[in-house]
């Protein structure tokens, strides 16, 4: 597969010249002062200021605790915090548009970032490696005989499923309509899911023989359009959505989760090459953040301050933010099971030149994280 080249030379270069870039006319490189004649104090270490784009809900909790505990603040660069709605598909095309230099999203953005883009992507790291966060509601069309059986993973009652997912899929006399907004980590999990049960489907705007057919809405927008039954029947999203949903939609259930087939969600961090060559110094001091965030996450003592927070921030009861807690597992690192969800995003995305290997060498702080990150 040819991939595409990000020209953000190009771009860095334009900006420049408009005056729109702050610091363009200095060094872009961190470099040592030099100290006043004489002295005897060692050179301070300039930095080069980061910004950062993520979404402020449920999988972004280590940025919100990472600010409001001041560790952002504390760090050695000035950190710049962006937000965008939508999925962390949105934060990695603010990304590639140039108008942040880290973003925050989950696996599924990574794999089509490293499907297209190749070796222009750098894989930072990830601070929580989770599973049970992807979750599926059918809407109150799905019920009487179109009812979708939800799967118990204790009974393995696959065959049931499947059976109700055709069974409602004869009874509406076409495909049930399943909201999930494409490019998201949620598509790559729901996508394998069906597969596991069975369930065939027609991709997004696609006409076949599958009992689903997948219909692109943005996340943020899935429980609103979901209400409606005009749309779609179902949805797929990251909490909050499923939990706003099942709360604000009478009628609506929970069918499954990544968690069935034993799916894990990463809260990744990525960068392009040219930000990372430019600001490697930054980077890694915005990673020492990082792992200060989740190591004081890490601390029970520090769990209902951090949940109030987060809570406060998203908009979020904090019933739902404590479940996300429960099923965290918060550490700043590059886990081979971080690796391995990359992985099977890229593939079931069909990005055959994405291998286990080439998503290990897409992170150089690799090593680095073991060792003096700790």
């Amino acid at each position: 597969m040819k991939k595409k080249r990000l020209w953000l030379a190009l771009v860095f270069a334009t900006v420049c010249a408009l005056g729109l870039l702050a610091g363009c006319a200095q060094d872009t490189g961190s470099s040592d002062k030099a100290a006043e004649p004489g002295s005897q104090e060692p050179a301070e270490q300039s930095f080069e200021p980061l910004s950062l784009v993520y979404l402020n809900k449920a999988g972004y909790e280590t940025v919100i605790v990472a600010d409001k505990a001041g560790f952002f603040e504390e760090a050695a660069p000035d950190i710049e915090l962006l937000t965008v709605s939508g999925s962390g598909q949105q934060a990695v095309e603010a990304l590639l548009a140039g108008s942040a230099d880290i973003a925050a999203t989950g696996q599924g953005p990574v794999a089509d970032a490293l499907g297209q883009y190749g070796d222009d992507i750098v894989v930072l790291g990830g601070t929580n490696c989770n599973t049970d966060s992807q979750v599926w509601v059918a809407g109150p069309n799905l019920t009487g005989d179109k009812a979708i059986v939800a799967y118990d993973k204790s009974k393995d009652n696959k065959d049931e499923v499947k059976a109700s997912f055709e069974a409602a899929a004869a009874a509406l006399g076409e495909p049930i309509r399943l909201g999930v907004q494409q490019g998201a980590t949620t598509e790559s999990a729901v996508k394998s899911w069906l597969g596991a049960m069975g369930v065939a489907f027609n991709d997004y705007a696609t006409e076949g023989d599958g009992v689903v057919s997948l219909v692109d809405v943005k996340a943020n927008t899935l429980p609103t359009v979901l209400s409606t039954g005009t749309d779609i029947d179902m949805m797929a999203a990251s909490q909050p959505y499923p939990s706003t949903a099942l709360a604000s939609i009478d009628g609506s259930y929970r069918i499954g989760s990544n968690a069935d087939t034993n799916s894990y969600d990463v809260a990744c961090y990525i960068t392009t090459k040219q930000v990372y060559d430019a600001k490697e110094d930054s980077i890694k001091e915005f990673m020492k953040a990082l792992s200060k965030t989740t190591d004081y996450m890490s601390d029970a003592a520090n769990q209902e301050e951090c949940i109030t927070w987060c809570s406060d921030s998203m908009g979020a009861d904090e019933k739902t933010v404590r479940a996300a807690f429960e099923l965290a597992d918060w550490d700043t690192a590059y886990t081979d099971t971080m690796v391995e969800s990359i992985f099977k995003a890229a593939s079931k995305k069909g990005y055959e030149d994405v291998t286990k290997e080439s998503i290990l060498a897409a992170n150089p702080l690799s090593e680095w994280l073991k060792t003096d990150l700790k």
